[in-house]
């Protein structure tokens, strides 16, 4: 009769299990899917500022200036106006040299650690962005399966802690309210 009131949990147990370990294998099967998708999405970016300096580039070469002259005449200028003018170039020119760099980074990040290099070079807004129109595949590489078994692995042992900290807390409350196996008032022999 023990075993028997045990068998549903059980079966919720394995059904739970099964259910995290495909979430797992799933959800980080994605990621060279969405790692894909994130650098087309870094390279427009990357596109587009370039192409703005370039306007820039092109408007001080008319002038007979290079883009620093026509930079430090703007900041230089004593007009509020033209002086946001060129600190807007300015901040431009940082952004190419920050979306060329963590390009070239996670362009050239190994398969194995391409994560980690995501993990520190990423820009929120273009994440934000790619997350938005984010379509899910069906990864067919072997970076997708190796993906995929990390993250059995990582679904199983979060499980695994998960079912270990609930064990902890139901012992924890429980206890105040179990049988006691030792008398609280042990009776006294008589002599």
């Amino acid at each position: 009769m023990h075993k028997l009131w045990k068998l549903p949990f059980r079966f919720l147990n394995g059904l739970i299990d099964r259910a995290i370990a495909v979430l797992g294998v799933v959800g980080f099967a994605q990621f060279p899917q969405f790692f894909a998708q994130y650098l087309q999405r870094l390279g427009g970016h990357l596109a587009e500022a370039q192409f703005l300096l370039l306007s820039y580039e092109l408007t001080a070469e008319y002038f007979n200036m290079t883009l620093e002259e026509y930079i430090a005449t703007h900041l230089q200028s004593g007009n509020e106006i033209f002086a946001s003018s060129g600190q807007l170039i300015v901040e431009l020119m940082n952004r190419i040299k920050a979306l060329e760099n963590s390009f070239l980074a996670l362009n050239n990040a190994p398969a194995y650690s391409r994560w980690w290099v995501f993990l520190k070079e990423y820009d929120l807004e273009i994440v934000k962005e790619t997350l938005s129109i984010f379509t899910p595949g069906i990864p067919t590489t072997t970076e997708g399966l190796i993906y995929g078994a990390c993250g059995l692995l990582v679904a199983w042992v979060a499980y695994i802690m998960f079912k270990a900290l609930l064990k902890i807390l139901v012992r924890i409350i429980t206890k105040p309210f179990s049988r006691r196996r030792r008398l609280m008032f042990p009776t006294q022999k008589q002599a």
